[in-house]
């Protein structure tokens, strides 16, 4: 069963044209997205795969101008003012991700989504004729401060596409340095309420959107009388916890198991055993995906079965599909699924781009948000 969290006219780009410009919609067709002329398909015969779709305004992402392009008038000039990262021919950005650590956390695909980015900004004459150079950077779940701190000495411009999940920790790191930054996304408040960021699909810490637990309330009014709610323990699963608590009350749900467990456990046997006899008929769970996939394991083990298993987008994932017991598990998402890609434009240049990158890792609705975060990057440019 699917279930679609935040509906997006055209979810890879929506934001992006609303945040990244204050021109009409008429200067933007003039204008072709700000990208001092753009492309023509005449001029780039060599995209006429990439998914980009051309008409009497110019190329398109989706709705998108595109804002990618060679410079106005010839060869772009060097900066008139210096600035880390930009040449007369290049601008140096990084990405920061979790490549490695203790468990899979829900970063997988952000770098090898900004890598498709750049290779497909590249193609087009990069911005106004700058080309992008990417550094890669890993935070590796715990060392977000460390990663920033590296971007800060390499000279990069900004920080585009990334998601951590410690990013509090190098928060006011990256405002210190000077650095700018439009991430895939935020984990903690430190971050998306810091100074210099802007987010393509906003999330910001003091909001919440209750279109999900009154959606359930209502399709579900009994399950949620008998709500369970597990986190692991990990500073940004327990906020969050306390953020799906707070939300989802005010909805009407009345939690009557709420439970801490470890970052990484062997079995949740005696979590179900308790959930299983206090009736539970709601279930949620804030981890990695290896720990939920245990849980609904485990769950269908003990056969507990109850009316709803809700799960955040991070789930969205290839892997949680043919794991035991996550038939009928609801999923958050809050772009296009990547099932219904042929009705969404935008979706098909994405990954038509992440293709090229040639990478065995999938793709996932965080790496959208990483590619939708290069547009907003490149338009703002």
């Amino acid at each position: 069963m699917r279930w679609r969290y935040v509906a997006l006219s055209c979810a890879l780009v929506a934001s992006a044209s609303a945040c990244g410009s204050r021109l009409s919609n008429d200067e933007l067709a003039k204008t072709n997205g700000g990208g001092g002329g753009g492309a023509t398909a005449a001029s780039t015969p060599s995209n006429a795969d990439s998914g980009v779709k051309s008409d009497t305004g110019g190329q398109k992402v989706g709705t998108l101008p595109l804002p990618c392009g060679p410079a106005a008038g010839g060869a772009p000039k060097a900066p008139t003012q210096p600035a880390d990262g930009v040449t007369a021919n290049s601008i140096k950005i990084a990405v920061i991700s979790d490549k490695s650590g203790q468990v899979k956390v829900p970063t997988a695909s952000i770098e090898e989504s900004m890598q498709a980015f750049v290779d497909f900004c590249n193609s087009f004459g990069g911005i106004n004729g700058r080309k992008l150079e990417l550094t890669k950077i890993d935070s590796k779940l715990f060392q977000q401060l460390e990663a920033t701190k590296q971007a800060c000495n390499d000279k990069v411009f900004a920080i585009v596409g990334s998601g951590s999940v410690t990013d509090n920790q190098g928060a006011q790191q990256m405002v210190d340095c000077g650095l700018i930054e439009v991430p895939a996304y935020t984990a903690t408040a430190a971050k998306a309420l810091s100074d210099n960021l802007v987010q393509p699909v906003p999330n910001p810490s003091d909001h919440f959107n209750a279109g999900a637990p009154r959606f359930i309330a209502k399709k579900y009014p009994q399950a949620v009388k008998n709500a369970a709610l597990l986190y692991g323990d990990i500073a940004v699963a327990a906020d969050q916890a306390k953020r799906i608590q707070k939300a989802y009350e005010a909805a009407g749900f009345k939690f009557t198991y709420v439970k801490k467990t470890g970052i990484i456990l062997e079995s949740y046997t005696s979590q179900v055993e308790e959930m299983k006899s206090k009736g539970i008929q709601w279930v949620t769970m804030v981890s990695a995906l290896s720990e939920v996939q245990k849980l609904l394991r485990d769950m269908d083990t003990q056969d507990f079965k109850p009316q709803v298993v809700d799960l955040g987008q991070q789930y969205y994932d290839p892997a949680l599909p043919t794991s035991p017991g996550a038939d009928g598990a609801l999923v958050q998402v809050n772009t296009v699924p990547f099932e219904e890609a042929d009705q969404n434009p935008a979706l098909q240049v994405y990954e038509a781009a992440y293709k090229k990158v040639g990478t065995n890792i999938e793709h996932t609705t965080l790496g959208v948000q990483a590619f939708s975060a290069g547009l907003l990057f490149a338009q703002a440019v």
